[in-house]
C-alpha cells in the first residue's frame, strides 16, 4: 500500500473536512488557502492528481474540484480526523441512557437510537441479536396412550409446547422423564446439549429411557426456534433531507438497506469489537452515496447487539464516532461489570 506523505495527508484532511461541510467538489485554490503552511495552488493540484491516481480522490466530470473516495474516507477515519469533544448537553443525554437498567436492554437500545439520531442529525439504527434459547423448566402431560404434551418454559419467560408421540406415556414414566429433563437440560442451549449430556439424561430417566429419543427431538426443535430480531430505526426523514438522497432512486437504495433486517443484524453484530466499524458503498451497502458507522455491544465476551448511524458518505465522522464510542463503551462496561457482580454474588 502506497504511504501518503505528510503533505498529502494534510491536503487530504483539508479536502475531506470541506467536502463534509459543503458536499461539493473541492478545488486546489480552496485547499491552498486553507492549509496552515504556504502551499501553492499548482503544488496542491499536482498532489491531488497523484492522489487521484492512487485511488484517494475522484474528479467529477462537471467540476474542476475533487471528491474523496471510500478509500480516502476510511484513511480519514483511521487517523486524519480530529477528535470530537462531546458537549455537556450531549454527554448528559448519553449518560441518562446509561442509567437504564441493563435488563431492559432492548428498550435501552431503542432509546439510544432516538438519542443518537438527535445528536448526530442522521438516521440511527439499533439491533438486538437474538439470544440462544435455554430452558428454565419442563413439564410432561399425558394426551392419550400414545402421546404426551411437552411444555418448556424458557429463561426469557416464553412457554413453548410440542406433542411427542411415544409407545408408552403413562403418568409414572412421564414423571420420571420430567424429573430427568429438569435435572439435566435446564439452563442449556441447543448447542450445549452434547452427547455426554444426552447419556446423563438417559441414565437419569431410568425406566423412562425409551421416551428420551423422541423427547430430545422435540427439545431440539423448541430450542432451535429462531428468536425474533429486534431492529429499531430512528430519524429516517433526517437522512432523506440530505441532497445526496433527493434523487428518488438513491433514496430507494438506502431505504432498502434499512428494510433488510436480517442482513442488518448480521452486518452490525459481525463487526470488530471494541472499535467503530465503517461500511461504505461496494462493501455490502447498495446505496452509492451512503455509509454506515456502527459499534458492536459486548457482554460476557459475546456480541449481544449493536448501535450504528447511517448517513451520506460525507457525514460528520468525528461527531458520529465520538457519540457511538462513548455510548457503546459505557454500555459494554456496565453490562460486563453487572455480570461480574452477579457471579461474585452467587
Amino acid at each position: 500500500m502506497h504511504e501518503l506523505s505528510d503533505r498529502k495527508k494534510r491536503i487530504l484532511k483539508s479536502l475531506i473536512d470541506e467536502y463534509i461541510r459543503s458536499g461539493e467538489p473541492v478545488g486546489s485554490k480552496y485547499i491552498s488557502g486553507a492549509l496552515p503552511d504556504s502551499v501553492s495552488s499548482a503544488t496542491v493540484r499536482n498532489e491531488m492528481s497523484e492522489m487521484t491516481e492512487l485511488g484517494y480522490l475522484d474528479k467529477p466530470h462537471t467540476s474542476a474540484g475533487r471528491v474523496p473516495t471510500a478509500k480516502a474516507l476510511k484513511t480519514y477515519v483511521d487517523g486524519l480526523m480530529e477528535e470530537y469533544k462531546l458537549s455537556l448537553e450531549e454527554l448528559e443525554l448519553l449518560n441518562e441512557l446509561l442509567e437504564y437498567k441493563v435488563g431492559e436492554f432492548g428498550k435501552l437500545l431503542s432509546q439510544a437510537a432516538r438519542a443518537l439520531s438527535a445528536i448526530t442529525n442522521y438516521t440511527a439504527i439499533s439491533v438486538l441479536k437474538p439470544a440462544a434459547l435455554s430452558a428454565e423448566s419442563f413439564r410432561a402431560v399425558t394426551v392419550d396412550d400414545e402421546s404426551f404434551l411437552l411444555l418448556m418454559k424458557c429463561t426469557d419467560g416464553q412457554v413453548m409446547t410440542r406433542t411427542v408421540k411415544a409407545s408408552q406415556s403413562d403418568e409414572l414414566l412421564l414423571k420420571a422423564l420430567e424429573k430427568a429433563l429438569n435435572g439435566c437440560l435446564t439452563g442449556l442451549t441447543a448447542e450445549q446439549v452434547t452427547l455426554p449430556v444426552i447419556l446423563r439424561l438417559e441414565e437419569s430417566a431410568a425406566e423412562a429411557k425409551a421416551l428420551v429419543s423422541p423427547t430430545l427431538r422435540a427439545v431440539y426443535d423448541m430450542l432451535g426456534a429462531e428468536a425474533e430480531e429486534d431492529v429499531q430505526v430512528e430519524g429516517i426523514t433526517k437522512l432523506l433531507s440530505y441532497p445526496e438522497f433527493f434523487d428518488v432512486s438513491k433514496a430507494k437504495q438506502v431505504l432498502s438497506v434499512l428494510e433488510q433486517k436480517h442482513a442488518l443484524v448480521s452486518r452490525l453484530t459481525g463487526g470488530e469489537a471494541g472499535k467503530p466499524n465503517l461500511v461504505m458503498s461496494g462493501e455490502g451497502l447498495e446505496s452509492t452515496d451512503a455509509s454506515v458507522v456502527y459499534y458492536p455491544i459486548i457482554a460476557g465476551g459475546k456480541t449481544v447487539g449493536a448501535i450504528g448511524v447511517i448517513g451520506p458518505k460525507r457525514m460528520d465522522y468525528k461527531k458520529v464516532i465520538a457519540s457511538l464510542e462513548y455510548f457503546a463503551t459505557g454500555l459494554s462496561e456496565e453490562m460486563n461489570s453487572k455480570g461480574d457482580t452477579d457471579e461474585d454474588g452467587e
